[in-house]
């Protein structure tokens, strides 16, 4: 009876650790590094929303993709213990129901208020997330942006850009500055991660995965961690007497 009673508590214990490991959820390695954004305010946008599809192939539309990353983002970065701020939780725009203007005039207030919650928020970082495309079907990849000249934002597009290349295995692009109007008129370290071709059938099908979605949500967090445990590290090793 006590052999018996021995095998099934060891055959019970088996299974227990096959079940954590075999669980849906964040790697193991999200716990020991998520600390790195601890209460920061953290804000994603959603590129396009509304009228504004942003591109698209057949029945694949930019919107959809990016909001469906955005709040799988959103869902990581909120369990490493970021106030994050997600300036589209829907399919519309930010241009306001009540806007009656011109398509041109819609989108430009649309990306104003998108720029303004973000500089309201006093946010320590924003990440726009958008879907690339072109005229051929061949080009593939996700890629990070940045403002020239800003360092601290390179240093996250570059950290997430590597992530991207590490995590997806199918992109060798690098992290480059880029002439955004979300990343020129905001006021924190920003950058714009384009997840993807829409144009290029084999990525785009990717793009509408669940699965897929998850491991580049999963990627930009985890270039955002290190990013900001590489800030962490110089800070520390400077000392509160550096000048």
């Amino acid at each position: 009876m006590v052999r018996k009673r021995t095998v099934a508590l060891v055959a019970g214990g088996l299974l227990t650790l096959a079940l954590v490991f075999l669980a849906p959820g964040p790697p193991p390695e999200q716990e020991v590094f998520s600390y790195a954004v601890a209460n920061k305010v953290i804000v994603i946008d959603p590129g396009h929303g509304g009228i504004d599809t942003g591109a698209s192939r057949g029945n694949v539309v930019e919107k959809d993709i990016t909001l469906a990353i955005a709040q799988r983002l959103a869902a990581d970065l909120s369990q490493g213990g970021a106030l994050v701020i997600l300036l589209r939780e829907n399919g519309k725009d930010l241009a306001g129901d009540d806007f009656q203007g011109r398509i041109r005039d819609r989108k430009r207030r649309d990306m104003n208020t998108r720029v303004r919650r973000a500089n309201e928020a006093k946010a320590d970082m924003l990440i726009s997330i958008h879907t690339n495309a072109e005229l051929g079907s061949t080009s593939s990849g996700a890629q990070t942006f940045y403002q020239p000249g800003d360092e601290k934002s390179k240093i996250i597009a570059v950290g997430i850009q590597e992530e991207l290349g590490r995590l997806l295995g199918n992109t060798k692009r690098k992290a480059v500055g880029g002439r955004y109007f979300v990343l020129e008129k905001t006021h924190m370290p920003a950058v714009l991660v384009e997840v993807g071709f829409i144009s290029n059938p084999r990525e785009a099908r990717l793009l509408t995965d669940a699965t897929y979605q998850s491991k580049v949500a999963y990627a930009i967090f985890s270039g955002v961690t290190r990013a900001a445990l590489q800030e962490l590290d110089t800070t520390q090793s400077e000392g509160p007497g550096h000048p």
